[in-house]
């Protein structure tokens, strides 16, 4: 029976260790997929963003990330104040030429060959996971930028009802930690709390945290063992 829990444990921290892994290595497209538990329904009238990269290359994802936070700040500094969708919608195509201008002077100062182009229009959208509801694909108004020839993995939200600035503040967010040390967080970001100050959280995945401790338990847990074996022998 000991054995079985052993191996119970090597295997869930195995389980960790690969998730882990995978997450390390594919885009790091994590902030909009934090909302929590409540998250609310997004109305099929909604406005998004979508930001499309040039390509699955790492220089390529990681730009189209930096640009996303560039957009977002900006776009979410200009409809702090908007109530309905028209308003929204106006907006949005107001700041074409800004968002433009904003993505094509980032990938020029990090040396990208590319331009990007922007639009406000009805643009395809793949299935989406927001908390635990899972949005259908389908074609809905957006703002849309697309990187170069557009044609890596992309990252979307919904800017109005304003789900990603919903998903920065109301996430499963954590405060920065020492618990976990090994593996770094999905993502780290800065949040201001209703008292005005900034906070630090970090963006985790319990599956890996504990899984890695499972796997360090379980090591542990099999050293002794052995050694237990071999002073007996």
């Amino acid at each position: 029976m000991r054995w079985i829990v052993v191996l119970m444990l090597i295997a869930m921290g195995s389980f960790g260790y690969m998730s882990q892994a995978k997450s390390q290595n594919a885009p790091m497209n994590t902030v909009d997929a934090f909302v929590g538990p409540n998250a609310a329904v997004i109305p099929s009238d909604a406005l998004r963003l979508r930001i499309i990269a040039n390509s699955n290359s790492p220089a390529d994802q990681n730009v189209k990330q930096q640009i996303r936070d560039e957009v977002i700040n900006l776009i979410g500094a200009r409809m702090a104040h908007v109530t309905s969708r028209a308003e929204a919608k106006q907006v949005l195509e107001q700041a074409v030429p800004t968002v433009e201008a904003l993505a094509t002077a980032k990938l020029r100062s990090e040396g990208f060959p590319y331009t990007a182009q922007t639009a406000v229009t009805p643009t395809a959208f793949p299935a989406k996971l927001y908390g635990n509801r899972v949005y259908p694909a389908g074609t809905y108004m957006a703002l849309r930028v697309i990187l170069g020839r557009g044609a890596g993995q992309n990252w979307w939200c919904v800017l109005f009802p304003p789900l990603c600035f919903v998903a920065l503040a109301d996430g499963d967010a954590v405060a920065a930690t020492q618990s976990f040390p090994d593996y770094p967080p999905l993502a780290v970001t800065h949040i201001l709390q209703p008292n005005g100050k900034t906070a630090t959280v970090a963006l985790r995945l319990a599956v890996v945290d504990y899984g890695e401790l499972w796997l360090k338990e379980g090591i542990a847990t099999v050293q002794r063992l052995f050694s237990a074996n071999a002073r007996g022998l």
